[in-house]
């Protein structure tokens, strides 16, 4: 266990992790998302599920700019594109715990996609006011670090494809950052922030899909 230097908290304060990890990659701009973004809306209660919704740009020149585009979720996008062997990158892209996609999933679908019993222990951890993360998960992992917004937003689209629709969006990400899996504790640096909440994605060595998650919300 690589956990010696993160300071002990209580174990009723840490959240347990999720056995589920559904990411969605949408666009406000994309007249055919919002059938997807109320689905992640709706799975998102789910117990054991970890819903995120990024927001990604490449559909922007359609006449509206996501509110919550960023270039580096269009970039996670394509990393799984290289991971699945996947001909292109799309929207509403829907990716069940690293390793499986689809435009669609049905709710049994994703509960019937686990993560592995065995799975490597990860936690999110605060320390001298920074978040910490520790695991157990094997070298090589790549984590990725994620900021979220959790629970519903509402946007009001303008212009473009969606023009006149307010469009739902679940657990918005405001924030990733990559970072290799050495077998010590990360400090990430962050202080956590009142309203934000936070997760770490470890992803398998060779496969890249997702072995282990945490989760931390102040």
């Amino acid at each position: 266990m690589a956990a010696p230097n993160s300071e002990t908290v209580p174990a009723d304060t840490i959240a347990a992790a999720p056995t589920h990890v559904v990411e969605l990659f949408t666009s406000q701009g994309c007249s055919s998302c919002p059938p997807a973004n109320k689905f992640i809306g709706k799975i998102s209660h789910q117990d054991g599920v970890l819903a995120l919704t990024y927001g990604v740009t490449y559909w922007d020149y359609l006449g509206w700019k996501d509110t919550f585009g960023d270039p580096r979720f269009t970039k996670r996008q394509r990393d799984y594109r290289a991971i699945l062997g996947t001909p292109n990158i799309y929207t509403p892209q829907i990716i069940l715990n690293g390793s499986d996609h689809s435009p669609r999933y049905s709710e049994k679908d994703v509960l019937s996609a686990k993560l592995a019993e065995s799975s490597p222990t990860s936690h999110i951890r605060m320390k001298n006011g920074k978040l910490m993360i520790d695991s157990n998960a094997p070298k090589g992992s790549v984590v990725a670090f994620v900021s979220y917004i959790p629970g519903e937003h509402v946007v009001d689209v303008k212009r473009g494809e969606n023009r006149g629709r307010n469009l739902q969006l679940t657990n918005v990400v405001t924030d990733i950052e990559k970072m290799p899996w050495t077998g010590d504790v990360i400090d990430t640096k962050v202080k956590a922030e009142t309203g934000v909440a936070y997760a770490a994605l470890f992803h398998a060595p060779k496969t890249g899909n997702i072995i282990s998650v945490a989760t931390y919300a102040p």
